[in-house]
Formats: C-alpha cells, structure tokens, sequence
C-alpha cells in the first residue's frame, strides 16, 4: 500500500484534483508556509502537515519540508508501505491502481535512481559551490537580476567543497521524487539527524535531488535500488534519473495537450510540471483515458 506524500505550494485546484485522483490511497500534504491554507480546499481525505516550512526554490527549506513530510507519513505508513513522494504539480499519466502493482512487483524495493556528482564535469558544481537559495532567494520581482547576480559571484568566489568535505559519504543526485519503503524513510530520517551530516549540503544548489538520495546510495538501502553499481553522472540531467515520471528534458515550462502522445510513449505513471489552466486540456485527456 503506498501513502502518497505532496509538496505543494500554489494551484489549490490542481491539488485537489490530484489529491481525488489518488484516493483512496492515504495522501500526506506539506503546503509551503508563504502559501495562505485559506486559498486551499480542505480536502478532508488529506492529512496536512502542521510544523510546515516556508520553502524556497532551490535551497535546503526544501529538505526540510521533505523531512516533516516524511515524517508525518511515518505516523499513518506500514514499515513495508512504500512512500511515494510527489509535488503539487504531478499528475497521473496511467490508472494508480497500475501504478500500486508496480510497486507490488517490482524486483527492487527503493525506487531512487542516482549517479555520482563529484565526476569532474561542471554538474559538480550543485554541491562544490557555495550556493545561498534560501538567503538569497529565485523568483520574481524588480530584485530578481541583482539577486541571481549576487549568488552567482558569492558561488564564484567562496572557496569550493571537495570530496572530503562530504566524507565519508560520495556525494550523489538524481531525482527528487522517489518511492521508498517506509522502514527506509526512516532510516534516512534517523541518519538525516545526526550532527554534523546535513552541513555540508545546506548551501549546495537543489539538494532536494542530492541529500537524502546521497544518504540513501551510501547506506545498506542502495543494495535494494534497481542497479546499485554507482555510475558517473556523464552529462546526463535530472529528467534521465526520473523514476516514475515523464519529464521533459528542457525542465521548462509545463506541459500541455502537445505532450499527450509523448507522455504516453513514456509509459511513466506520473507527469509533470502541469497546471490547473495551462495543462487543462492534458489533464483532460489523461482522465480520459484513466476513466
């Protein structure tokens, strides 16, 4: 049985669309703090994270609201229960029910694809520079230049990470959105809390796709993802670490009815990014066919 857990932040029609596409399975949310629960239904079949955390793109607020997420599913998640970790802005691109047996099935229990980071190429840089995303914030507003140019020279200049700043762990990243037993999730929650672990990743960029996946590929769990052999990151993005996602490899904008075919061709359970407006006529279609 998987709990299904969400970070969502903006879209409250989207999420509650979601949230009744994934019922009757139990469903966890983590709204992001700056986000007003009055503008959100109340979505009584949801259990909402109360200790929320106001997240910005790119900085380790998101580890933060991953690890209450994680741990409020553990309070309602069998140890063997897999956690399936989603945002507000996934939608199902094939039945859940299709989606639960895979689960079921599947001949590896984590379902967390990853690679080494500290490879030699410039991708290394998401952990080797010093990056400043929850001081210095992403997004809009007449401030969003200078704010970007000041975290680029602060990463330029501040001296760089090497591998033994993160030892004994080999840093590694790959999708955020995983699906892990909760007897793993656990583990990862306990290991997540010992002094001196999380410091050397609070200022790397998005270690949201680095953190507990580097907990995870340095612990006895890696022996039950579906190729533990460690390989360079190569070049390759996020989009080729998905896990259960078709992603678009430019990881811009959100898809629309011009990315049915090939969502389909993927034969991923889940798509995003989606929107409520934007991705009407998708999330149309895919019901559908869901129907």
């Amino acid at each position: 049985m998987p709990v299904f857990g969400i970070l969502a932040h903006d879209d409250p029609p989207l999420l509650a669309r979601l949230v009744e596409r994934l019922a009757p399975h139990p469903i966890v949310v983590h709204l992001d703090a700056r986000s007003p629960v009055g503008a959100f239904p109340r979505l009584p079949s949801a259990t909402w994270v109360t200790d929320r955390v106001a997240v910005r793109w790119g900085g380790f607020s998101v580890v933060r609201a991953t690890t209450r997420l994680y741990a409020a599913a553990l309070a309602i998640a069998d140890p063997l229960d897999h956690v399936v970790l989603l945002s507000g802005r996934c939608y199902p691109a094939r039945p859940v029910a299709e989606f639960v047996a895979h689960l079921a099935d599947a001949p590896h229990r984590q379902h967390c694809r990853a690679a080494r980071l500290l490879d030699g190429t410039p991708a290394a840089g998401q952990v080797t520079k010093r990056w400043l995303f929850d001081a210095i914030p992403a997004g809009g507003g007449p401030l969003r230049l200078a704010r970007a140019a000041l975290r680029r020279g602060i990463a330029t200049a501040a001296p760089r990470r090497s591998a033994t700043s993160f030892a004994p762990l080999v840093p590694v990243a790959g999708s955020q959105w995983t699906s892990l037993t909760a007897d793993c999730v656990k583990d990862l929650l306990s290991m997540a809390a010992e002094p001196g672990v999380a410091g050397p990743f609070r200022h790397t960029q998005a270690p949201d796709e680095t953190f507990l996946q580097t907990l995870l590929w340095n612990s006895r769990w890696r022996e039950e993802t579906a190729d533990p052999v460690l390989a360079d990151r190569a070049g390759r993005v996020t989009a080729d670490f998905s896990n259960h996602h078709y992603v678009d490899h430019s990881l811009k904008g959100i898809r629309t009815s011009a990315d049915l075919d090939a969502v389909l061709r993927s034969e991923q359970y889940f798509v995003r990014k989606v929107d409520s407006i934007g991705s009407a006529d998708l999330l149309d279609a895919l019901d559908a066919r869901l129907r």
